[in-house]
């Protein structure tokens, strides 16, 4: 059989040896294959999805935050940090290319942001799209055996992170490069779940912020590009208007009151500063919502 002379060799084997410039206006596509996810880039050259992430623009990661503590098998990435020491600025779309994704139509929030619960609860129906809310990578895309059931994670170019969970099949996997509004899974129940909803998240290095801070769920639009990270960004609106209050009365104990109000006693005492042995004093007014 005759042989390629090497010069020709070097021609046809160039293209694939060419260390790709990471840009998503080169990218033709993503393909999985038995070594794992390949993307394919516009020149003809290739290379594999590995475990570091990929960055779509070295500029729009305004914090130098996008790689920290990259892993793509644990839902923490950076470990415990304590919300009243954080105190930063973010500019939530890093620039003019960027936009905003509502995940899903807010037609009933089933549960907001509560001290026990650092989420949004928003009612859907099984199979309903769920989309990126903003751009950024895939970090975490597996079933969570912690309760968030199949669960994606994607990780922003501004120290932030969102998360999707409860969905029932997954449509995207780690290090693939995604835009606002993109597809990333489908909605569902599994993990703990007592019907289809989408629990919708936004961190900031690992610690959740009210999404209400952020997005006006009216609208469906951001608050502001400017967020600032103080302090009661980590905690529930105490002047929240959807807030429910409670006058005790005589028989009244928190065990009755989590039930009537569909709560637990811990975000009871949570929301109220006590403690589940408090003596409940009759007249006194309790959040219980």
């Amino acid at each position: 059989m005759k042989q390629f002379p090497a010069l020709i060799l070097v021609f046809v084997l160039l293209p694939l040896l060419v260390v790709p410039q990471v840009n998503p206006d080169n990218i033709l596509d993503t393909v999985e294959t038995v070594e794992g996810p390949v993307i394919l880039y516009k020149n003809f050259s290739w290379e594999f999805l590995g475990a570091e992430p990929v960055m779509l623009n070295i500029e729009a990661d305004s914090s130098g935050l996008f790689s920290e503590g990259w892993t793509t098998d644990q839902v923490r990435c950076l470990g415990y940090m304590k919300p009243d020491s954080i105190q930063d600025t973010v500019l939530i779309l890093t620039s003019e290319e960027m936009k905003f994704c509502m995940p899903v139509p807010v037609e009933h929030l089933i549960r907001g942001f509560m001290y026990t619960h650092k989420g949004l609860d928003i009612r859907l129906k099984m199979g309903d799209t769920v989309r990126a809310a903003f751009d950024g990578v895939v970090r975490y895309a597996r079933s969570n055996r912690g309760g968030f059931g199949n669960l994606i994670i994607l990780r922003h170019y501004n120290g932030l992170e969102t998360f999707y969970a409860h969905l029932s099949k997954l449509k995207v996997t780690v290090n693939q490069v995604v835009k606002a509004g993109d597809p990333v899974g489908f909605g569902g129940s599994t993990g703990r779940s007592r019907g289809p909803h989408l629990h919708f998240e936004i961190r900031y290095r690992d610690v959740p912020v009210d999404p209400r801070r952020v997005i006006d769920l009216d609208s469906c639009m951001l608050v502001a590009n400017v967020f600032p990270i103080r302090k009661e960004v980590f905690y529930p609106h105490d002047w929240d208007f959807t807030a429910v209050y409670h006058k005790i009365k005589s028989g009244d104990t928190l065990g009755h009151l989590a039930v009537k109000y569909h709560t637990s006693v811990k975000e009871i005492c949570a929301m109220n500063n006590i403690r589940s042995t408090t003596t409940l004093r009759i007249g006194r007014v309790l959040r219980v919502r």
